[in-house]
Order: structure tokens, then sequence, then C-alpha cells
């Protein structure tokens, strides 16, 4: 047996070719034995004495402190064989127990677990010992190493299991997502409400048990609700950076959004306001009191601004630069965004000037609202719910019943036609209505001659025939 072991230490080839055991594995076995011997020697102390002087026959240290004691083989130290043949000797019997132990647990391994089992079985003959020395002086503590024992499960033949992600808590993880993103306060609350939403249909709150074929299930849901594709991929698209953000920080191992993008839903666009319906908006405006609905479509109808634009200005907003009067888009101020994040500048058209806007405009203080009537809306945005401001005004005050015309939208739509008829170049239409603009050169009309010759272009698109009875068309110069 001394010598089986021996050639087993010092590396020649196993003589058993099995798999290995994990470490969990032989902490468990040898945990067994340790149990069975804190049991025999406190029922048996006779059995405990048998073990006296038992460490006596120990090898001495491989690693000699003169260092020239170690054998060089090929260039490198080596444990000495004395050490290992010391070692075969004394690890023999717990070699015996080491066989007794998988074969009572019905388990074949191989050299180099049964070699580890056996060091193990070592290590915990001293711990029962010593356990042992304590009862016997009247010390009934509880074992501190019991409860760190693994529990022994026999091995079974392994099986492909897809690996699954701990459970995680969709709403822990939309707060997580909340802390980092950088979106607007009611992309923010937009998107609770998705999450909400989604748990609800699922019954559960956890991600990781999210599948594809829930979120197919949630998109049939939505469909046979009526609602169109482009409702569902913005629902999507709010979900989906959740659970990015979960895989992204390890959280989830896979995004089940992969995919279920839809064909955009087609949509018409909203027609551009006729004369007729922009001399029935301006001239109604003109009887107005509250300054949104007094100046806000006017603005809107000779610039193609948004209506959200227009109605977070400040006074400090309207402005001249190089003798160009403009209105600075910007998201400097406390509720105020921008759709493209880019600030631009717009200048007036002349007939804002003959309204008498810019008297307005400056009796208003620098950082004050220039529509003061327009409260934040509850996400803060001074822009906000421009609709219930001065949309349904236009539909219920001024009879625009068109549903094919939006009453905030359709002065862009008016606006693009005006200056494609008078052959504005793109760019500068771009830089007018503050469409996205991929390049910096394209970010046409900040300042300087550019302002000016924005300033040019945009004057050239008429005054609907009737908004000022004095003339039949306005055009600057």
């Amino acid at each position: 047996m001394v010598a089986e072991w021996e050639r087993r230490l010092v590396g020649q080839t196993p003589a058993v070719d099995a798999p290995a055991l994990s470490d969990r594995q032989l902490y468990a076995l040898a945990g067994l034995w340790y149990r069975h011997k804190v049991h025999d020697f406190e029922a048996h102390p006779a059995a405990a004495a048998l073990w006296d002087g038992w460490e006596d026959t120990m090898p001495a240290d491989p690693y000699p402190e003169d260092v020239s004691a170690e054998e060089v083989v090929e260039g490198r130290a080596v444990v000495r064989p004395e050490y290992r043949r010391q070692e075969a000797e004394f690890l023999a019997p717990f070699r015996g127990f080491a066989d007794d132990l998988l074969a009572s647990a019905h388990v074949v391994t191989d050299d180099g677990s049964r070699y580890r089992l056996a060091r193990l079985l070592v290590r915990h003959l001293a711990q029962a010992l010593a356990l042992h020395r304590r009862r016997v002086g009247g010390d009934y503590s509880p074992d501190p190493l019991r409860p760190t024992l693994p529990d022994w499960v026999a091995p079974t033949a392994p099986i492909e299991v897809p690996q699954a992600s701990p459970p995680v808590s969709i709403r822990a993880l939309f707060e997580a997502w909340k802390a980092v993103a950088v979106v607007k306060p009611r992309v923010v609350e937009e998107t609770r409400y998705v999450v909400e939403a989604l748990i609800l249909f699922t019954g559960h709150d956890d991600a990781a048990l999210i599948t594809r074929d829930d979120l197919i299930r949630w998109r049939q849901a939505m469909k046979a609700e009526g609602r169109n594709n482009n409702t569902w991929n913005n629902r999507l698209s709010m979900i989906r950076q959740v659970f990015a953000h979960g895989v992204a920080e390890h959280r989830l191992i896979a995004d089940p959004t992969d995919g279920l993008r839809l064909r955009k839903s087609r949509q018409q666009s909203p027609l551009p306001y006729s004369d007729a319906d922009a001399v029935a908006i301006l001239t109604a405006a003109r009887r107005e009191t509250r300054p949104s609905l007094r100046w806000a479509h006017w603005i809107m109808a000779f610039t193609g601004m948004r209506a959200g634009e227009v109605l977070q200005l400040l006074g400090r907003d309207v402005r001249e630069d190089g003798g160009v009067w403009v209105f600075d888009i910007n998201e400097i101020g406390e509720g105020k965004s921008v759709k493209t994040g880019q600030r631009r500048h717009v200048p007036l058209h002349p007939a804002l000037l003959q309204e008498g806007f810019l008297a307005y405009a400056q009796a208003v203080a620098p950082t004050a609202p220039l529509f003061p009537d327009k409260p934040l809306d509850r996400f803060g945005n001074r822009g906000g719910r421009a609709w219930n401001v001065i949309g349904k005004w236009a539909r219920e005050t001024v009879g625009i019943t068109d549903r094919m015309k939006a009453p905030d939208h359709s002065w862009r739509h008016r606006i693009e036609d005006e200056m494609r008829a008078a052959e504005v170049p793109e760019y500068a239409r771009d830089a007018i209505l503050g469409h996205a603009r991929k390049t910096t050169g394209r970010q046409y009309g900040v300042r300087g001659e550019a302002l000016a010759t924005l300033h040019r272009y945009l004057s050239t698109i008429p005054v609907p025939p009737g908004v000022f009875p004095a003339t039949v068309s306005q055009q600057a110069a």
C-alpha cells in the first residue's frame, strides 16, 4: 500500500481514470467522517486514546529554510523525494479511510481526489481530537466546525441546465436605471407606468422570469385592445432601456426584448393650415387677453417653432444679435427642454414686429416666463401639455375641427411648405425648424451673418391675406 501511494504521489500515471471531485464534494465527504469521529469519541472515549501520539510520524517540513536541501530538476526546485516517501507512509492509513469512505458513498474518483480526501481526513482527525479534549475538560460550547461543513449530495450525471439569473425585482431594476438615466422627468414617469403595466400583466415582479414569450403575449393583448404598432414600439423601448441596464450591470443574463420591435404603423402627417385657417386663428388670437393665447399661435405661424418651445420662453430668450431680433431656443432655466437637444436661434418674422410682439416681450423681466399664465406641468416642464392651453382653444374657440389638422403642429407643416415654395435651402429650413442635424457643419444659424441669412429667408414667408386688414400680402424686404 505504501509503495502504491508513493508511486502516485510522485506523479506517475493514476491507477484509475475517473472523474475528479469538486472541493465542495471533498469537504462534504470529509465532514461525514468528522461527524462520525466526534460521535465515536464521545460515546467511546477509549477510541480517542488510540490516537495518542499519532502526529509523531508526520513528515518534516518539505520546504526547509536551507533551500539547498531542495532538489533541482530541469532548472526548478522540487520537493525532496524524502518528504514524498515520508508523506506516503504517514498517509497510508488515511488512504484506507478515504477508500472506505468513498466505497460507502458509492463514489469512484481519480487518484488526485483520493489524495486530497486523505489529507482532509488528517486535518479533520486533529479537529475531532481537539474537540474531544475540550469536552473532557468540561467545555461543551457549540462545535465551530460543524456548521461550516457542507452536506453530502451524491454526484449524478451532469445535466445541461440553462443558466438563470437570480431573482431581481423589475421595480428595483427600474430604480437602478432611473438613478443613472439621462432623460427628462416625463420619460422617467412614462417608463414607470409601462413597468407597472408589465408587472400587472405578468402577475409578478421578477425580471429574471420575464421571457420573450411573455412579451409577445403582452404585445398580442395590446393589439387586441386596438393599440397600433407605434404604441407597442414606444412601450417596448421603455422596457428595453430598463432591461438593458440590468444586463449591463450583470444583474440579468439576457435582454428578452431583443427582436420584438414591429414595423411602424403608417400614420398620415397632419395637413398644413390653409390661409383661411391661419386668418381665423390669428385674428381670434388678437382678441385674447391671456398672453399664451394672444401670442403663441402668432409665433408658431411665422417661425414654425414647436408649441412647447414657445410656451417655455423666458424674457431674455427674445433678444437682438447683430441687428437681428431672434428667439433663443435653449434648455437654460427651470423646466425647459429642446426636442433635439440642440440650441438654435430663430429670427422674428416682420409680421411679429408689425403686430407689436416685440413691445410685449421687452416688457417682460429677463428671468420671468414670457407666458406666465402657462404653469409648469406635473413633471416640472414649462412647455409641457401645450395642447391643454392652446390646442383645445384652436379646436373649441376658433373652430378648427378638421381631424387631419393638428392645432399646434400644422403650423410647422405650413412653414415647411412655404419655405419650400420660396426655395429656401434645406440647411436653412432645418436650422429654422430645429430638425435634428447630424453634423457640426449643419448646425447653421446661431449668430452673426448666418442669422442675417436666416432672417432674409424667413422674411420671404408671406402673411396670409386678411391677417392685416390694410394689406393683401405682407412681405419684408
